[in-house]
């Protein structure tokens, strides 16, 4: 969901408002979003799969807030922070090849969201796609990147399709590495021109979720104002 089909960095500022109060500043903002970036977000994915029990978002979100404000010695409440963050994520703006790409490639194939988000994250967002199907790490209790791969297994269950029947798109190292270990074909979206840094590749690369239409043999076609236009 985030980053793939929303832009949660479109309440970057409104996250940030809400959390210092009148303290704010777009310089505070900048700085305190990156230290997050760092600490939270691309930690988690870097350590979610060496966890010996599931916990949900809102209590990994909770425990790096706690250790990023005691490192600044900054008096705010990491039990806020993480609420807003968590709410703020329900306002995310979609990309614009979103709902596009969900309209064209829904007429042909079953689309289905996997999240590592919790529900509340998602919930507010779900009624804007048009999704076959919803699988949430929080009511499976297991993460992409877990080791046995139990959120793509309960896709392929539902589906009763084989792993290579199947592409998933994701952003994040855990969308490649874990659809990787079931077999799942795996597509990162690499909206902002970033490096990869793990041994193992994803399949495909893209810019766009437009440009996944070719590799389901769909093409580029869409209709406006009626008729049928071919991009290629």
């Amino acid at each position: 969901m985030f980053q793939t089909l929303v832009n949660v960095y479109t309440r970057k500022e409104f996250i940030w408002k809400r959390i210092l109060g009148k303290g704010y500043t777009k310089e505070l903002e900048e700085k305190y979003a990156n230290l997050v970036d760092k600490k939270i977000i691309e930690k988690f994915h870097e350590d979610v799969s060496s966890r010996n029990n599931f916990i949900n978002f809102k209590m990994i979100f909770l425990e790096k807030f706690t250790e990023v404000f005691q490192e600044l010695k900054l008096n705010l409440s990491p039990m806020e922070a993480t609420k807003i963050f968590i709410e703020e994520h329900g306002f995310a703006e979609l990309y614009e090849d979103s709902n596009e790409f969900i309209e064209i490639v829904g007429k042909d194939y079953p689309i289905c969201l996997v999240s590592d988000a919790d529900i509340e994250m998602v919930r507010p967002l779900l009624e804007k796609f048009n999704f076959d199907m919803v699988f949430i790490s929080e009511q499976i209790k297991s993460y992409k990147k877990d080791k046995e791969g139990t959120i793509f297994k309960k896709v392929l269950e539902h589906y009763k399709v084989e792993p290579e029947e199947v592409i998933h798109i994701g952003d994040t190292s855990s969308d490649i590495l874990g659809a990787n270990r079931v077999g799942i074909t795996t597509c990162w979206i690499n909206r902002n021109n970033y490096m990869w840094k793990y041994e193992v590749n994803p399949m495909h690369e893209i810019r766009t979720l437009l440009e996944v239409l070719p590799l389901l043999d769909i093409g580029y076609e869409k209709l406006i104002n009626g008729e049928e236009k071919d991009f290629a």
